[in-house]
């Protein structure tokens, strides 16, 4: 949507009263977001909910973005004009004018999910800029590799904007509040920057329980027979739109392992937009082309979960997945990793498994064995779903909301 469109609230379109906040007793709301839409990935999505939610509840909420493509809520949007290229500029440029429109705002809370240098209330959605650097690095097994890519980053001064932009708001300590979405990025705050604990509060992200819900398996036999599975088949679940950082690679060995051992036959189920030629190479060379489905992207997710007997995610970083959330949240069990934030809900054994390295393909082959089980398949179905029902949206909103209104007093934060 571009910022002419006026099918959104811009500042100009609001009565005056309403403009300057005048005897209407709402809370002014400013957030930095370069892109406003669904379409981009989880945190995007996660905070167009948000937005919507607040000005529903009364908040008065005002988004400063590049460029959005909601349709019409009651939201003010902003343009944000930036420096088109390179991206490092376009980066910069859009910190630094975001950050200074919204300082002239006069708002009571400005929210900083890691794309402006200053708010008095941050939650990084990425997590930690520099964790994610050093851990994201461990996908390059090979010395040479892990080299070219460390150096890669060393001398990309994309890289040195965004950490620049993400470090900033730490810098100038003008937060009065740091909400963490996962206890990982909370001890990765409170590491990298030296915040007290009493300055976070832990609030985990939410999920739709609606609509990622088990009764989607209405859906399993229409997916099944769309991609040529076997009804019987174990279906792995694997969603991700950058395979590399989420660990394709070391399934695709683990399930090779699991295929020479005779095992019942299984599918790997590949859903999002990275590109497949060298996944489906290296299956056709550890011997599992024909278990591996490469689907592509899909608008209707929660389909493929209700088609779905297992999510494995095991991920080099994630700040707090929500394919974990959603998979239990549709009666999943799964297998992800310590560097997935979402792993600190996962109870061994029961919802699932963690695992410490994606790259040890033999440990990750060991738990999805033990699914084969059909038994103990269903106790986990059974208590993944219950414990996605804590994680609820609105459960995540009260949470937000009281962080919000307890920021405006003053108060500490609290985990």
């Amino acid at each position: 949507m571009t910022p002419n469109d006026t099918s959104v609230l811009t500042p100009s379109s609001l009565p005056p009263g309403e403009r300057k906040g005048e005897g209407l007793g709402k809370i002014r709301f400013a957030i930095g977001l370069r892109e406003f839409s669904k379409k981009k990935g989880g945190a995007e999505r996660y905070l167009v909910d948000l937005c919507t939610r607040m000005a529903e509840e009364g908040y008065e909420v005002h988004v400063y973005a590049e460029q959005w493509d909601v349709e019409g809520p009651k939201i003010v949007f902003h343009p944000v004009r930036t420096l088109p290229f390179p991206k490092s500029l376009r980066l910069l440029s859009f910190a630094i004018r975001a950050t200074k429109e919204i300082e002239n705002g006069d708002y009571d809370i400005t929210f900083g999910v890691g794309n402006t240098l200053e708010a008095n209330v941050l939650q990084p959605h990425g997590g930690v800029h520099w964790a994610w650097f050093w851990r994201s690095l461990r996908v390059y097994d090979h010395p040479i590799l892990w080299t070219t890519k460390f150096l890669g980053r060393v001398f990309s001064l994309k890289q040195w904007a965004g950490g620049w932009i993400q470090d900033a708001p730490y810098k100038r300590k003008n937060f009065s509040k740091i909400i963490a979405i996962s206890d990982m990025v909370k001890q990765d705050i409170m590491h990298w920057y030296r915040v007290p604990e009493k300055k976070i509060a832990l609030v985990y992200n939410g999920v739709d329980i609606e609509r990622f819900h088990p009764r989607n398996r209405q859906y399993r036999e229409e997916v099944r027979r769309r991609h040529g599975i076997h009804g019987d088949d174990l279906v792995l679940l694997f969603v991700s739109n950058n395979f590399r950082m989420k660990g394709l690679s070391f399934l695709i060995k683990a399930l090779a392992r699991i295929k020479r051992e005779a095992h019942p036959p299984f599918r790997l189920l590949v859903l999002g937009r990275d590109r497949p030629a060298s996944y489906s190479h290296l299956a056709r060379e550890m011997g599992i082309c024909e278990e591996a489905i490469f689907a592509g992207p899909t608008n209707e997710p929660e389909k493929y979960y209700g088609a779905s007997d297992l999510l494995v995610h095991p991920t080099f970083y994630d700040a707090c997945s929500l394919t974990v959330l959603e998979a239990i949240a549709s009666g999943l069990p799964v297998i992800t990793t310590h560097s997935n934030g979402a792993s600190g809900i996962i109870t061994q054994g029961q919802e699932g498994f963690v695992i410490s390295d994606p790259r040890e393909d033999q440990a990750l082959a060991e738990k999805i064995l033990f699914f084969l089980d059909r038994e103990k398949l269903e106790r986990a179905s059974i208590a993944a779903r219950r414990l996605a029902e804590s994680y609820s949206l609105e459960r995540n909103w009260r949470e937000m909301d009281g962080v919000f209104r307890k920021s405006l007093l003053g108060g500490g934060a609290s985990g």
